[in-house]
């Protein structure tokens, strides 16, 4: 990092990949200096939208699509203009944010900082009940209902079918390709309905040096901590970015390949001779640990926790989607008494309209009349909390459990 990464406001500094950070040498260091200014979604961006090699490739909620987003894809981006510093504010050059899926951490940053512990303030019945779901709920959960709507990320990306001299890359539905020689074989999705998982807002991470379970049948390399039966937890809305990758079959370390070539005369570097073994043997040396010189392809998973893409709250998924107990004719009237001020079926079903998604080409279509959005039962629930309980409250008084 330097000061030009953040303050460059021509679009034009680019650091050179085996460098070491150093700038690359077409930069014209003296048109860029001569124009530094305050950070933006574009200088942020230049590194935050190509996580993974490219733009959308790990952080499924951001992408190029940010710079000039339209109020449904991020409504704080796209409705209000925001950049990114009003959230991520900075002292001392110390910037707020807390990725899930690395260790650095220079303070949290989130929506009860701007909209409080009780965010639904109109007082009406339905906001009672909302806020008490963010006691239970992230808010992203409700407002983020899918990831990767601007634009396609990478799901799966397996490594061991790198090297591939013939095969041919095919583009998928959403002209992606397929393959790359350098890196193997991948899948996309857009519009995808995350992982939920209960999060406490700390994570489990494999670091370099780690060992892992190499007989699992998948490895976690970051995974949040939290339980059902923990308070201090919340469903949060996640990408699960798999990937097939090697793992050492005697020290039961994830390898670290040596990938770009150092020079030209570079013998080991793998996207020069496509041979794993010497960008094993490389890779491990430069970060000092051992390798056995035998190895297994294995399964892994990364938890990305979902913060963009925040969508209008009339686009906030509605009880119905959540609650299969809602569709029929008994919604809020299991509890309430009839009102003839109130459409309480109306209110249920008030939501995120996926037909409209669709309409406006997202792949979306399996989305529309879902319910059971979240998966209670995946979530440690006896089914919908309606008919069977929350996880510290007991159902209202006189009410049957429906068995």
């Amino acid at each position: 990092m330097d000061c030009l990464v953040c303050h460059d406001t021509t679009g034009n500094y680019k650091k050179a990949g085996p460098a070491a950070g150093m700038p690359a040498k077409d930069v014209d260091l003296k048109l860029v200096a001569q124009n530094v200014g305050h950070s933006s979604r574009a200088s942020c961006g230049a590194c935050h939208f190509n996580g993974g090699g490219g733009d959308a490739i790990k952080h499924a909620d951001l992408s190029r699509q940010l710079l000039e987003p339209d109020r449904s894809c991020d409504i704080h981006m796209g409705g209000y203009d925001f950049t990114c510093t009003e959230c991520h504010e900075t002292r001392n050059h110390k910037i707020d944010g807390r990725s899930s899926s690395v260790p650095v951490a220079e303070g949290a940053v989130t929506c009860q900082q701007c909209h409080s512990d009780e965010p639904h303030y109109c007082g009406s019945v339905l906001d009672h009940h909302l806020n008490e779901h963010t006691k239970t709920l992230d808010c992203n959960v409700c407002h983020s209902p899918v990831f990767a709507k601007c634009k396609p990320t990478k799901t799966w990306w397996d490594w061991s079918k790198a090297g591939d001299k013939k095969r041919q890359p095919k583009k998928d539905k959403y002209g992606k390709p397929d393959y790359n020689k350098k890196k193997g074989e991948f899948l996309w999705d857009e519009s995808v309905v995350p992982d939920y998982a209960w999060d406490s807002g700390y994570m489990k991470r494999v670091l370099i040096g780690d060992k892992v379970d190499i007989n699992a049948d998948v490895i976690n390399i970051t995974e949040p901590v939290g339980s059902i039966h923990d308070p201090g937890s919340k469903i949060v809305p996640f990408k699960l970015m798999k990937a097939i990758q090697a793992v050492d079959a005697e020290t039961d370390y994830i390898l670290v390949p040596h990938l770009f070539p150092r020079d030209k005369k570079d013998n080991t570097a793998y996207w020069k001779h496509f041979d794993w073994e010497k960008a094993f043997q490389d890779g491990m040396a430069a970060v000092g640990l051992e390798y056995s010189g035998s190895f297994k392809w294995k399964e892994t998973w990364m938890y990305w926790r979902l913060e963009h893409e925040v969508m209008p709250k009339e686009m906030a998924l509605s009880c119905v989607q959540c609650h299969d107990s809602l569709k029929g004719d008994k919604t809020c009237n299991r509890c309430h008494q009839e009102n003839r001020n109130v459409d309480f079926k109306k209110v249920a079903q008030k939501g995120t309209d996926f037909s409209f998604m669709k309409s406006k080409g997202r792949d979306v279509d399996e989305l529309i009349h879902k319910t059971d959005y979240i998966n209670f039962k995946a979530l440690g629930y006896k089914g919908d909390p309606i008919l069977h309980g929350g996880r510290f409250k007991k159902l209202p008084m006189g009410y049957k459990r429906q068995e």
